[in-house]
């Protein structure tokens, strides 16, 4: 897990966007719910898409294709271009770009498979949750050749090749690049709301606000995130992990920006400025709307069986970054301890399953 570093990407700004869109060519390695979406509503837009794919599903994908589905519409890419092995494909044909969309704690891995294709890399758009992978893609690949993304649209992967949108808000990119204003025309041709930012760290960070909201917490205790922000003490939780997060981001002059479709400076400034009794009807009704029903990524993770967890990556992260600039987070720290222990079995689900009482008493205890 690296420290945040600098990143850009510096090319110059295209001038006819569907000329710019028809003649892209992209990889998208991470075939989940971020990689789907992304992934097909580009070659909605006639954007030539590869996407990497689990061997053992390939066969699948082939049969049935790609299909995105919202209640107002439905993609369905009936042949889409697979492959399995990132390193043959990046060594057969050139891309303008690889779509990075697999899991935090797979960055490193997929970073590996790139490089071993052993030629020069097209840019890397980072669309994880966390605030460390750019800087880590930058190692490996150098700052100029990696482009920050975010997604803020709540999608769920349904099966393998089938993603249902619960809530459509939209895409982030760091601005200043030609790269970046050829993939926000290609998404604005199918109606997805895109936005660029000047400032990479902001919008990741801003996006790890919203990320850690109810997340760790509903996965410790298995209760959804509307029940997560009801209970007194987990509430005072939740805000104080906020409040420790936001101190960090304001040590590091970080600004908090809005994302597509999430009002984050809002959230920030009561966080902030508020006594958290005032907001706490309306974060419950928030957070349990704005997930359009499902269960958040974390609690995902444990249930699944999965022996690894991208809260290492979310509360992790704050906890890391409040320690190196001279700061504590404690309730991130043991949100990020706890389950870390559950997801490798060193602690049993069981310990804090429907058992809100015992998290929020741990976690005053920090």
């Amino acid at each position: 897990m690296a420290t945040p570093g600098s990143w850009a990407a510096t090319s110059q700004r295209a001038l006819d966007a569907h000329t710019m869109s028809s003649a892209l060519n992209v990889l998208v390695l991470g075939s989940g719910a971020i990689g789907t979406l992304l992934g097909t509503h580009l070659a909605q837009a006639g954007v030539c898409v590869t996407f990497i794919v689990r061997t053992a599903a390939l066969e699948q994908l082939r049969m049935h294709g790609l299909t995105v589905q919202h209640k107002s519409y439905t993609i369905h890419i009936a042949n889409p271009t697979l492959a399995t092995d990132p390193q043959s494909v990046l060594e057969q044909q050139h891309f303008d770009c690889v779509v990075l969309a697999v899991k935090s704690y797979d960055t490193e891995t997929a970073a590996l498979q790139l490089q071993a294709a052993g030629r020069s890399l097209p840019p890397i758009v980072c669309m994880q949750n966390g605030v460390d992978n750019e800087a880590l893609l930058a190692k490996f690949f150098g700052g100029g050749n990696v482009i920050a993304g975010t997604v803020t649209t709540a999608a769920t992967q349904t099966a393998p090749g089938s993603v249902t949108v619960e809530r459509i808000r939209g895409v982030g990119f760091t601005a200043g690049s030609t790269l970046a204003t050829r993939l926000a025309d290609a998404l604005q041709a199918t109606e997805m709301r895109v936005q660029l930012y000047t400032d990479a760290r902001a919008m990741k960070w801003s996006k790890l606000l919203t990320n850690m909201l109810g997340n760790a917490t509903s996965a410790i205790c298995d209760i959804t995130p509307g029940a997560v922000f009801a209970h007194p003490g987990l509430y005072r939780a939740e805000v104080e992990a906020l409040r420790e997060t936001l101190r960090v981001m304001r040590k590091l002059q970080i600004p908090v920006v809005n994302l597509p479709g999430v009002q984050v400076r809002l959230l920030a400034a009561a966080i902030t400025l508020l006594p958290a009794a005032w907001y706490q009807n309306f974060l419950t009704r928030q957070v349990g709307h704005g997930r359009g029903g499902k269960m958040p990524s974390l609690h995902n993770d444990l249930f699944s069986g999965r022996t690894r967890s991208e809260v290492g990556w979310l509360n992790g992260a704050a906890q890391r970054h409040a320690l190196a600039c001279g700061l504590s987070a404690p309730v991130n720290a043991g949100l990020a301890n706890i389950l870390t222990d559950l997801v490798s079995g060193q602690r049993q689900k069981s310990d804090f399953r429907h058992k809100p009482d015992k998290l929020a008493t741990e976690l005053s205890r920090q």
